[in-house]
């Protein structure tokens, strides 16, 4: 097998990702998708002079910068490995990361590489989101005391207890307990506010902020709706209060306060912090850039003063602002962490590149010079013998002709250049608006994709979102229009063609005027799915798409109006009348027939069968812990929560595998990740970067703002001017990310289309298209095909 090109079919090792080579670096650990580099497998392990500085270091805190593919991680699985190796007791070093997924590869990855070493491992190092870290001091805590282990709030039970709160608001000023302000009063029943709310509460807890400091703010720079929000959080903790007495004494953390509880235990217990300082011996941070104030101030308490700590960073890699991340950790770090004398801690640079050449590293460096901060961990240097690498821009005059020229491109590299399809991705940044397009164009130009379930919001899911429609159409009538009439009727539930939709249009039709009604056909529909006595009068094969859905809209009713019913039961019984579960399997059971004609469809459609029930597998988990959390609340917060979720879940549930197939993914799902090819698709300004300021009715990014000293005052021009320069920043640096997660090829387009009759569907191409490669000529007016010549940097 070549050196550096991880498990022989491409694929992770751990995750069972067949997306990525899992190559990051010079240092081997074994196939991950974070990192394997050469000799992956356990043969020839190396580390360069600078990594072997980091991996041999074990007195005092250390900062390790480094630019995407420089082989952060496998350093880190280096360091930890080695610590093993000279014996100290792998339950005595802390690794602490970003999300469970990325803790439970990091997990994997040290186990095997500790057991390359001959080592059985029957002890593992502590590998630990910092919330869950968190959370089993509190419970080791509770468990020394007698008490009650503590429990974590749930997304869903926030929602229930905020909505909950939130509802009691009368419609006059004097049945307002809180005191709301009275524009704000329209938007208090709606789940957006209820979002917007929950969001201000935790960036507040995350910093600190209790209500009394909140509503000084807010009157200090003069919003009446923070000081609201205070006396709001005053109700909500009152209320998390009595639920911690009838639930005998256990208290109930929401992941914003948990990390803080945490450090406020430390920190009121001097001999139980006495005790967790002598039990970690060594502490190690992955991603430090995505860590949020309070992670990095329990950190200070368990790691500080001198204890052997190291920490990674890439300050570019910071996408998680939205959740309260914040990057200036990193440039902090150095004098926060001191040594044991008080000198600022050890600064250690990675700059040798192991992942890109120097065509590519050209490119992510045009861009890199538009990014803030330090530039030192920027300036990357490519292995001798690295070939230079493609960077291909591409502007088109419609979205067809772009997603057309993709799957060329992909085809043309697999079948011309060998690159095997699990060395591709096709990188977006909106899976709503961009992905849907792009897949169709690829499956029809033969191109085998992936979307994997953790990559999708769940409401998204192809298989998800008609189960999720339906629920809603049953429970709120309302909503059931033509749109979402037609959507059922096309979806697995109904199994409708174009055709069978044409024909119960007609007879629908048909049978209204005969009686005089001439209502249009979208509206016979509605009513046909509400009372489907009128289908009675239609051929049977147009009426069956029709009567399955009203069916199953019947059934979801009735499921919902038993007493005690729950959103389990109410899925439970909807997927039982559908059929699909029969369906799918049968469909699986002949993926392997005898070869001949139509073996390839059967193949297909049992892959999408398998995808669409791991979808519904993870729907109905999500269904089964919201009953267990919320074992009283309606399945119609179910729907609130499932719907309200606009990025991917941090999931560990085991998915099947999907072979080889390019995979579809957005670039926060990319991070850590490489391919051979990378396609950058749908760089549209407007998309990307996406400069909507989050949280603007009630100013969480506000109140970031100004805790960090980055407000100006009361002036409010300026401070919408500073929010938004800062989102830019963080969609730069998402752009960042994507473009380096490319070996050796890297594809980027985007649509620049003039209106026909106006401005008011212009399309034009983002401005990190131009920073990227500033040499690219706009596309003509008129035509359908790319800029010719199409712009191309690199060798």
């Amino acid at each position: 097998m070549p050196a550096g090109t991880g498990a022989s079919d491409g694929r992770t090792v751990p995750a069972g990702d067949g997306a990525s080579t899992g190559r990051d670096g010079a240092v081997s650990g074994g196939g991950d998708e974070r990192a394997a580099g050469p000799g992956a497998g356990g043969a020839g392990r190396r580390v360069d002079p600078v990594q072997a500085e980091v991996v041999g270091h074990t007195d005092g805190p250390m900062l390790v910068l480094g630019g995407p593919g420089t082989g952060k991680t496998s350093t880190l699985v280096e360091a930890v490995a080695a610590r093993v190796t000279e014996g100290v007791d792998p339950e005595r070093i802390l690794v602490l990361t970003f999300g469970r997924r990325g803790a439970t590869a990091l997990r994997q990855r040290i186990e095997a590489r500790v057991a390359q070493d001959g080592h059985r491992v029957l002890r593992e190092p502590l590998v630990r989101t910092f919330p869950a870290y968190a959370f089993g001091l509190l419970r080791r805590a509770a468990a020394e005391r007698g008490e009650p282990s503590p429990r974590l709030l749930t997304g869903p039970e926030q929602d229930l207890i905020i909505r909950e709160l939130l509802d009691v608001v009368g419609e006059e000023p004097e049945d307002d307990p809180v005191g709301w302000p009275t524009d704000l009063r329209p938007a208090l029943r709606t789940r957006a506010f209820a979002g917007q709310l929950r969001d201000l509460l935790m960036r507040a807890a995350e910093r600190g902020i209790g209500p009394v400091d909140l509503a000084r703010l807010g009157e200090k720079l003069g919003r009446a709706d923070w000081p609201a929000a205070a006396r709001f959080l005053r109700e909500y903790v009152a209320v998390l209060a009595l639920r911690d007495v009838s639930n005998r004494g256990s208290i109930a953390y929401d992941p914003a306060e948990l990390v803080r509880a945490a450090t406020g235990l430390l920190r009121d217990d001097e001999d139980l912090l006495a005790a967790e300082r002598r039990r970690l011996a060594h502490v190690y941070v992955d991603e430090l850039a995505d860590t949020d104030p309070a992670q990095l101030d329990l950190l200070s308490v368990i790691a500080g003063g001198g204890k052997p700590l190291v920490a990674f960073a890439d300050p570019d890699s910071s996408t998680y602002a939205f959740r309260g991340a914040d990057p200036a950790g990193v440039t902090t770090f150095p004098h926060r962490f001191r040594t044991a004398s008080g000198a600022p801690s050890a600064q250690v640079l990675l700059s040798t590149s192991y992942r890109a050449g120097p065509g590519l590293l050209a490119a992510i460096a045009r861009l890199g010079r538009r990014l803030r901060g330090p530039a030192a961990h920027r300036r990357l240097h490519p292995l001798p013998d690295a070939p230079p690498g493609v960077v291909e821009v591409h502007t088109f005059r419609s979205a067809t002709s772009e997603a057309a020229w993709l799957a060329h491109a992909l085809r043309s590299a697999h079948l011309l250049e060998g690159v095997p399809w699990s060395r591709m991705a096709v990188l977006v940044r909106s899976t709503a608006l961009q992905l849907p397009t792009l897949q169709r164009a690829l499956h029809a130009a033969g191109v085998p994709t992936v979307v994997h379930g953790e990559d999708l919001p769940l409401h998204l899911q192809p298989a998800v979102a008609p189960l999720l429609l339906l629920l809603r159409c049953a429970l709120e009538p309302d909503r059931l229009d033509e749109e979402a009439a037609v959507a059922l009727l096309h979806s697995p539930l109904g199994g409708a063609d174009p055709l069978a939709e044409r024909r119960l249009r007609q007879g629908l039709r048909a049978l209204a005027l005969a009686g005089g009604d001439r209502r249009p056909s979208g509206e016979l529909i509605v009513e046909a799915l509400r009372d489907p006595a009128e289908l009675a009068g239609i051929e049977r094969r147009w009426a069956e798409p029709a009567q399955a859905v009203a069916g199953l809209l019947a059934t979801a009713r009735a499921a919902a109006g038993r007493p005690g019913a729950t959103a389990e039961d109410v899925l439970w019984a909807v997927w039982e009348a559908s059929g699909l579960a029969e369906r799918w399997a049968g469909a699986i059971g002949q993926s392997r027939p005898a070869a001949g004609e139509g073996d390839l469809a059967r193949r297909r459609r049992a892959e999408a069968a398998d995808r669409d029930l791991d979808a519904v597998l993870v729907l109905f988990d999500a269904a089964a812990r919201f009953t267990d959390r919320l074992p009283g609340a309606r399945t119609e917060v179910f729907l609130d929560h499932v719907l309200g979720q606009d990025l991917p879940a941090d999931t560990i549930a085991p998915t099947a595998d999907r072979g080889a197939a390019v995979r579809l993914l957005t670039a926060h799902a990319a991070k850590g990740l490489e391919w051979d090819l990378v396609a950058v698709a749908g760089v549209q300004e407007g998309i990307w970067p996406d400069l909507r300021l989050r949280g603007s009715l009630l100013g969480s990014e506000r109140l970031v703002d100004v805790l960090a000293g980055r407000s100006v005052g009361g002036a409010t021009a300026a401070n919408v001017v500073g929010q938004t320069s800062a989102l830019l920043d963080e969609e730069r640096r998402l752009f960042h990310v994507a473009i380096s997660r490319a070996r050796h090829r890297l594809l980027v387009s985007a649509v620049a289309s003039a209106a026909v009759g106006g401005d008011d569907h212009e399309e034009q191409p983002s401005r990190f298209l131009h920073e990227l490669a500033p040499a690219v000529p706009p596309t003509p007016p008129g035509g359908a095909g790319p800029v010719d010549p199409p712009g191309r940097v690199g060798g």
